[in-house]
């Protein structure tokens, strides 16, 4: 028979262990609410997880991904970042001799709103038809001051031109009747996102 009955082991072995783990978990959720306040002070916007000391950041515009991650890191407490890439949606602008209607997607309305409004003002006095929608989880494939001069080369042509943007890929479209002009609209497309990008499908 052993000498301790069974309640000892309980008493002395399994109480003392349940005991660190419950103060583990407490110790450990203390730590991730304090790194996820240090880095809600460095990074205003955005949803972030924090298990651990390692930092997770979704919601976050995808022009402002690389800054988000570079602040959240120097957060006090933070080991290691990781910033979600939103889904980019292809996006269309198309300038006309009317105005300029610009399509996509983006996270949050007040994004959405923002974004529209700074090529609002590159219109040229042309009418912005505004298509593009909020979808969760989404942003523009153009960063805002591309997007700017895009609008702002559309609305100065006198002929219907689109431009569309998806998957690092710009496609340049329309038909412009003078051939030296459509080769310097084009060429303007390149030098903004570079030659190996643009594919040119415009006529004469």
């Amino acid at each position: 028979m052993s000498r301790f009955p069974r309640w000892w082991f309980r008493a002395t072995v399994l109480v003392p262990a349940a005991i660190t783990v419950a103060g583990l978990a407490i110790q450990a959720g203390g730590i991730e609410r304090a790194v996820a306040a240090a880095v809600r002070q460095s990074v205003p916007a955005g949803d972030i997880t924090v298990d651990g000391r390692d930092v997770t950041i979704r919601g976050v515009p995808a022009e402002q991904v690389a800054a988000v991650k570079r602040d959240a890191e120097a957060a006090q407490g933070v080991r290691v970042v990781s910033v979600v890439d939103p889904r980019m949606p292809p996006m269309r602008i198309t300038g006309t001799p009317a105005g300029v209607t610009v399509t996509g997607s983006t996270h949050q309305q007040a994004w959405r709103e923002r974004f529209v409004r700074a090529l609002s003002a590159r219109t040229h006095g042309r009418k912005l038809v505004d298509q593009t929608t909020t979808v969760t989880g989404t942003d523009f494939p153009l960063t805002t001051s591309a997007a700017e001069v895009v609008v702002s080369l559309l609305s100065q042509l006198p002929d219907t031109v689109s431009v569309d943007v998806a998957a690092n890929k710009v496609i340049v479209t329309g038909s412009i009747p003078d051939d030296n002009r459509r080769r310097s609209v084009v060429g303007l497309f390149k030098r903004l996102f570079g030659e190996s990008v643009v594919t040119d499908k415009t006529t004469t």
